[in-house]
């Protein structure tokens, strides 16, 4: 099929293939190359190619694939399981979890082994792609027990951006987040953290550069979806509400950081603002 009647609109080849559970989308586009892919009876070579899903017939080995429909899934993932499909260590991975989701679906995002809580995953890639991209600024909040207890310009500091390593081994600044200091111990303490980017184990780079290693990490919030009432392990569908309000999300206007807690200044959130940071004093109201 000549490149130039591709059609303008329609899916991915590729995409169609990976939301229908065929394989992975990496998987797919070896077999688009493999040439076991038809579109109408025409091999395809080209995995970007689009189509109609409900208009074309589309086979791979002479198989014909039909469209899935579309799940969103939560799941309150426990430490000690690896957010991935598959895993060459061979570690509990959060799908093994899913019993009784027969779609395929994969994780939006990722919460490292040893980090526990919220984690949505769908077959809706084009939602997933915007939850992750960097340019939705779409919040996470985690909770992080940490070393020693933070000060108040640490957690300043932390609010307005901290210089942590890259995968390319560069030193680049955190977006502004909101902090709060949720709980002071002895030798220790619990801060919550609102994020709107998604870099690789940010949060335990942003507290590991500011002298408070990270001893236990948990993600309590994907945007407004939380893991409350959901024991760990288990999963739920999201519901037809949440649904809407997801698909409904839209990108903060320049990574605007969250609206602050109200806390009293050194134990409260902090965000950046204009030139200066300031503390968020709390508003005393009656008992």
């Amino acid at each position: 099929m000549n490149p130039a009647e591709q059609p303008e609109t329609g899916v991915r080849l590729n995409r169609f293939l990976a939301e229908a559970g065929v394989c992975s989308r990496r998987d797919a586009d070896t077999l688009v190359f493999e040439k076991r892919v038809t579109v109408n009876g025409t091999v395809i070579s080209t995995p970007a190619w689009r189509i109609d899903p409900d208009r074309d017939a589309v086979k791979v080995n002479g198989r014909r694939i039909l469209p899935q429909p579309l799940v969103y899934v939560l799941l309150h993932k426990p430490e000690g399981v690896v957010s991935t499909v598959e895993d060459p260590e061979k570690r509990t991975t959060v799908l093994e979890l899913l019993r009784g989701v027969k779609a395929r679906v994969y994780p939006v995002g990722r919460l490292d082994f040893n980090t526990s809580g919220v984690l949505l995953l769908t077959n809706d890639g084009e939602l997933a792609q915007r939850l992750t991209h960097p340019r939705y600024g779409f919040p996470k909040t985690y909770h992080a027990r940490v070393r020693g207890v933070p000060g108040v310009q640490v957690l300043y500091k932390l609010a307005g951006g901290v210089r942590i390593p890259t995968w390319a081994g560069r030193y680049e600044k955190t977006l502004p987040a909101r902090v709060h200091l949720l709980k002071r111990m002895k030798d220790a303490a619990v801060l919550e953290m609102t994020l709107r980017e998604g870099r690789q184990h940010q949060v335990k780079k942003m507290c590991l550069a500011m002298g408070h290693p990270v001893t236990a990490l948990q993600r309590v919030k994907f945007g407004f979806l939380s893991a409350a009432g959901l024991p760990l392990g288990r999963w739920r569908y999201l519901r037809a509400e949440e649904i809407k309000k997801l698909k409904a999300f839209t990108p903060a206007p320049g990574h605007a950081p969250v609206a602050p807690r109200p806390g009293r200044p050194r134990e409260g959130s902090f965000r950046k603002t204009g030139r200066r940071t300031k503390s968020i004093k709390r508003k005393r109201h009656g008992a």
